[in-house]
């Protein structure tokens, strides 16, 4: 008994210590984005080109990442979409999402999820828009889409939105 208590403990507390983490759909290939009820799973619901969005990440398995159901979408068609059709969750393949870094991006990339670990310098010539590849509670380790750097950054530095330069 003492070991379930303890194990819905821990998993209540994993749930308290992560964060919400929001990223974009950046899909550039010039069609529908693909949203999955499993990584490499069925198609069920797709995302037209002509508009953006923004959503949440809620976990990371091989590559793809299992996103909300509300997806915010920006642009012409502003507004919230309920994704429909999986009773198994939505996921995205991590290429298509992206974000970037809030105020200058100088010492925000780090070694370890820590902000005393050691910081990750940028190249000068580093397209400064991340993929994101993992999350350890309120950080998300990073890759530039040059893949030129690696890290960790706070989810508190995470900018998702395309459209403008975050504060």
């Amino acid at each position: 008994m003492r070991k379930i208590f303890f194990a819905i403990v821990m998993a209540l507390m994993s749930v308290v210590a992560s964060a919400h983490v929001y990223v974009y759909v950046i899909d550039t290939t010039g069609s529908p984005t693909n949203v999955r009820n499993a990584p490499s799973g069925k198609i069920v619901q797709t995302l037209s080109g002509g508009d953006g969005y923004v959503v949440e990440l809620l976990g990371v398995k091989n590559g793809w990442w299992r996103i909300d159901s509300e997806v915010d979408i920006y642009g012409d068609n502003e507004g919230l979409l309920k994704l429909q059709g999986s009773a198994t969750g939505y996921w995205i393949h991590g290429s298509l999402l992206s974000f970037g870094i809030a105020g200058d991006p100088t010492g925000c990339l780090r070694s370890k999820p820590s902000a005393k670990a050691k910081p990750v310098k940028i190249p000068d010539s580093t397209e400064l828009q991340f993929r994101p590849v993992a999350i350890s509670g309120k950080w998300v380790k990073a890759v530039t889409t040059d893949g030129k750097a690696t890290g960790w950054v706070h989810s508190d530095r995470i900018c998702y939105n395309p459209l403008t330069t975050c504060p």
